[in-house]
């Protein structure tokens, strides 16, 4: 996506406006055209978008909704999500839509969060939440890939996107309830290459957080693997 905006910013005038014509440059969270300078999200909405923040405290209430459940040595999340929101916006084009540039953009703004942040000094390897390959088949891409690939370029640290499979092709959890959720997804890990993942502190990462059952079922895959430690990112959650 960069080496395409490079391309057409590269072209004469006339041309990227005749370009723009047929295919319209728009901000993905407002839908209002984009400046020139300006990249998937305009600056507007870069600013107003409904960051957590989470970064900023040793608790959080991701840190609560995994009580007596998991303890991942941290947690965070980049975007409150509510309905009909920019938020909403942004993951729905990631995800239905193919727009995988969203997934950069939002590994981007956690990147500049996370400059001196002790957790970026402590990752060894970044994991994430997996598609059944049926499903994967069907989408074409899992909509965590693009994120994870640019925070493990960004940070140097390796992402091993085969190193989880899910096993069972579990039915939406949208509408479901917490113990709903949880026997929907119990058993639909496993871990392919535990000796990529041992003696290592992992960055688990998701789309959104909303009970967090899915997060937990992969989390206790993940963490009977020898030695590991775990923490969790996601790009938005509901609290």
């Amino acid at each position: 996506m960069r080496k395409i905006l490079t391309l057409i910013n590269q072209l004469p005038k006339f041309m990227q406006a005749l370009l723009e014509l047929v295919y319209p440059r728009i901000c993905a969270a407002c839908g209002e055209h984009l400046a020139q300078q300006e990249a998937v999200v305009c600056l507007v909405c870069t600013i107003r978008l409904p960051y957590t923040n989470f970064h900023k405290f040793d608790q959080n209430p991701l840190h609560k909704k995994f009580w007596g459940r998991i303890n991942p040595q941290y947690i965070d999340s980049l975007l409150y999500l509510e309905k009909e929101s920019k938020t909403q916006a942004l993951l729905y084009l990631l995800k239905y839509h193919g727009r995988q540039d969203i997934g950069i953009y939002l590994a981007e703004q956690i990147v500049k969060r996370y400059l001196s942040h002790p957790l970026r000094q402590s990752i060894n390897a970044i994991v994430c939440i997996p598609l059944h390959p049926l499903k994967l088949k069907k989408r074409g891409y899992n909509q965590c890939h693009s994120f994870s690939y640019h925070l493990s370029e960004a940070w140097s640290i390796p992402f091993y996107p085969q190193a989880i499979e899910r096993i069972e092709n579990s039915q939406s959890q949208t509408g479901n309830n917490r113990i709903d959720r949880w026997g929907n997804v119990a058993n639909i890990f496993r871990v392919a290459k535990p000796k990529l993942l041992s003696n290592k502190h992992l960055l688990l990462i998701d789309d959104v957080v909303t009970t967090g059952a899915t997060l937990e079922a992969c989390s206790l895959q993940l963490l009977q693997v020898e030695n590991t430690q775990l923490s969790i990112l996601s790009m938005a959650c509901k609290v």
